[in-house]
């Protein structure tokens, strides 16, 4: 089984790891750098079925609504001025 280490508010995996103790040594850490809880560990099958959810966005140059996971970045997502730039 492998643990995601997140970031809370955006739902971006940000480190994977085989073991739980390995991924909660990284939340600490890097809660610590934070200086605040902002990241949060769980295991692979929770965070594809429970973490990462659905929204809705409106396409900048078409203005039709689509869905896309929560956690996909600026530059993946067509309702942000830098998808349509690059």
């Amino acid at each position: 089984m492998s643990y995601i280490v997140y970031h809370i508010k955006s739902t971006v995996a940000l480190k994977s790891f085989n073991s739980l103790s390995g991924a909660k040594r990284s939340m600490t850490c890097m809660n610590r750098n934070a200086g605040s809880y902002e990241y949060e560990y769980t295991n692979e099958e929770d965070y594809n079925n429970r973490i990462v959810t659905k929204k809705k966005v409106r396409n900048l140059m078409t203005g039709k609504e689509i869905e896309i996971d929560s956690n996909t970045p600026r530059c993946c997502d067509p309702s942000s001025e830098l998808y349509w730039s690059m």
